[in-house]
């Protein structure tokens, strides 16, 4: 099973397997954690429910609280950019692992001023049971409607909400952060890339991200502005939801900004930071070069411009610097 609730649910686990191995937990304590609209109602933050499933990690639902979970670097490793990570689930939980803490430790030890994004879910049924007959009727109700490449779930406006109040966020505390406020990115997972998108499509200017990262997001084709931020995008071609969902959005993205795509042959879905053996595990290397490429790390050695053919100018690679 790929993602255990929502979307991606079409796993051959029926929900009582599935119950048998949740194991629920306290919320862990994160250091620094920022909330987003200021000091929540306690209620509303122990709403949370967190929980564990063995081999898959730590995941948490029924998020009322938005907050950043902050993971800097040593002052003499930073370099001057910040990662938003918006960790999937179908907007019904978020998975905390490989997608979620996997990738604030490595974006962190790569220099950034890594920032999990714990952004508002759907509020489901508490109990365990009836969980999982909200989640299989739910299920039930997107195969009879005819799931295809084309469908993308309906994500909330809380969701988006808080995606743009977090950049808006950290740009304006960029100091405090150690980073440049022109060099903030969003790597999304899943749902989280769904967000990423509508933030480079959408967002006022004061909470639009510099550049984006789609992983295994469905690249679904709406309307556009006609300028968009750097956009990376990486996806398994046998990913039975996004891998199927066309790439209209790339070539409408050549026309309005920078695009770069990795469609990996094998590794499916929910994928994180790569699975070995499978070519999906070489996307953060070749996401952190593409970075280096357009200039949002490692600045250039010249001002040297490459014409695009859309138009626009992109930095001239430079190796980075030592």
């Amino acid at each position: 099973m790929r993602i255990l609730i929502a979307m991606a649910l079409m796993s051959a686990l029926t929900a009582s397997a599935y119950a048998q191995e949740v194991k629920y937990i306290e919320a862990p304590k994160f250091e620094g954690q920022i909330y987003l609209y200021g000091e929540p109602d306690k209620a509303d933050v122990e709403y949370e429910q967190w929980y564990e499933i063995q081999n898959r990690g730590q995941f948490v639902r029924n998020v009322k609280v938005p907050a950043l979970i902050p993971y800097l670097p040593e002052e003499s490793k930073a370099n001057g950019a910040a990662i938003i990570i918006a960790p999937g689930g179908a907007f019904l939980h978020h998975t905390f692992g490989s997608g979620g803490y996997e990738a604030a430790e490595w974006f962190r030890s790569q220099g950034f001023a890594a920032f999990i994004l714990k952004y508002r879910v759907e509020i489901t049924p508490r109990e365990e049971a009836e969980y999982q007959k909200y989640v299989a009727d739910k299920m039930a109700g997107y195969r009879a409607g005819g799931l295809s490449g084309n469908y993308a779930p309906a994500t909330p406006d809380y969701a988006y909400e808080d995606i743009n109040a977090a950049v808006k966020l950290i740009r304006e505390r960029a100091n405090d952060f150690h980073i440049k406020p022109n060099r903030i990115g969003i790597v999304g997972f899943s749902a989280g890339a769904l967000m990423a998108v509508y933030n480079a499509e959408c967002a006022p200017l004061e909470c639009k991200a510099d550049f984006i990262a789609s992983i295994y997001g469905q690249l679904v084709m709406r309307d556009m502005p006609d300028k968009l931020p750097p956009m990376f995008a990486a996806m398994s071609s046998d990913d039975e939801l996004s891998g199927q969902s066309g790439f209209e959005i790339i070539q409408a993205w050549q026309k309005r900004g920078i695009v770069e795509l990795h469609l990996y042959g094998q590794g499916g879905h929910n994928f994180g930071m790569g699975h070995e053996p499978f070519t999906n595990s070489l996307w953060p290397a070749e996401f952190l070069a593409w970075l280096r490429m357009i200039g949002m790390i490692n600045a250039p050695a010249n001002e040297a411009k490459i014409r695009l053919n859309n138009g626009l100018d992109m930095p001239q690679y430079a190796k980075p610097t030592e």
